[in-house]
């Protein structure tokens, strides 16, 4: 049996863990970032739409 005593859940200490520089230069997380982007302005511009219809309908209605 060898290894005994050693935990696989830590680090070892020569590996440097990754950071950020390395996941900015991933293309993975850009096209996630700008998949997300595009989601959230879409649903905020569809909320003011929305919002702009609903008030337009109250202003003319009274």
């Amino acid at each position: 049996m060898t290894g005994a005593g050693v935990d696989d859940d830590e680090a070892a200490e020569d590996v440097p863990t990754a950071g950020w520089r390395a996941a900015a230069r991933d293309r993975r997380v850009w096209a996630i970032l700008a998949v997300v982007a595009f989601l959230l302005v879409c649903c905020c511009s569809t909320a003011a739409g929305t919002l702009l219809a609903l008030s337009a309908g109250l202003f003319t209605a009274g």
